[in-house]
């Protein structure tokens, strides 16, 4: 089954993988681990735009648990 994964601030961001990925130039990707510095940020702004009672929330909240 095919999943089209969430995107925020320009970044896709794969629960799974624990990762945001952003596609930067043509054959360059920036990957960011959610327990890194900025992907540790960009993870609190972007869990603060989910709705508590969605599954995209607890998607999440199961992959940082």
């Amino acid at each position: 089954m095919i999943r089209i994964l969430p995107i925020f601030k320009g970044y896709t961001v794969d629960a799974r993988l624990k990762q945001f990925r952003k596609h930067i130039g043509d054959h360059d990707f920036e990957f960011l681990e959610f327990d890194s510095d900025k992907g540790d940020r960009i993870l609190s702004q972007y869990i603060k735009t989910l709705d508590p009672d969605s599954e995209e929330f607890n998607e999440i909240a199961r992959a940082i648990c």
